[in-house]
């Protein structure tokens, strides 16, 4: 029996490949995230990716079979500041604002939180936004992460004033325009903010607004 066929080789084998593989989606996850800051979604073919990560087109099809997907992909690593499929709200740091009681303290943590998640993604963000309005896919994309922001900040709301749905719906959508990243751009671009400056601007804000729901 040679070595390849040793059932003891095996899982050092599995676990090389996927490891290889894990590390060629991350090169092109960066390819393309460079792709599409410099040169916008459709600006950003396949082709040019696979070129910038150093790899074939059709590994580029193997690991994300659609432009979209691959968008979907950059944009969701950036959100949550790494590779793994745990979503934001299954982080340790989104349990942590939703257990703590003190309002100013809730304030602390989302903006925190939220300021670094911006600085990751406002750029991506845009990206995606300017993509949505000329194709269908990528609309699509956008409308369920603003779907899926809206759930993020119902969570929130819910923690603070429980199921009155009154009270729920307008904290929900003061959440979701505070903490949103439309008002990050605004702040950071139009106003001259820095992201320190816009999370001293927006703890303040959630403690208010926490506070006065509570």
């Amino acid at each position: 029996m040679g070595a390849d066929d040793d059932p003891g080789r095996r899982p050092y084998r599995q676990t090389r490949r996927a490891e290889m593989t894990a590390q060629t989606r991350a090169r092109i996850r960066e390819a393309a995230r460079a792709l599409l800051l410099d040169r916008g979604y459709a600006g950003t073919s396949m082709r040019a990716v696979a070129e910038h990560a150093g790899v074939g087109v059709r590994t580029v099809y193997d690991c994300y079979p659609t432009k979209t997907d691959l968008l979907k992909q950059v944009v969701e690593a950036a959100i949550v500041g790494d590779a793994s499929p745990v979503p934001a709200s299954g982080r340790g740091w989104f349990q942590g604002v939703l257990d703590e009681p003190d309002p100013v303290r809730r304030g602390e943590l989302l903006a925190a939180a939220s300021t670094r998640l911006h600085e990751r993604t406002a750029g991506l963000f845009a990206v995606a936004r300017n993509a949505a309005a000329d194709d269908e896919d990528a609309a699509r994309l956008w409308r369920a992460g603003k779907a899926g922001h809206r759930a993020d900040c119902e969570r929130f709301a819910r923690a603070v004033v429980g199921d009155d749905d009154a009270a729920l719906g307008a904290l929900t959508a003061t959440l979701y325009i505070l903490i949103g990243p439309e008002t990050y751009t605004l702040l950071t671009s139009e106003l001259g903010y820095t992201p320190h400056a816009y999370e001293h601007w927006l703890s303040h804000q959630l403690a208010i607004t926490f506070g006065d729901a509570s």
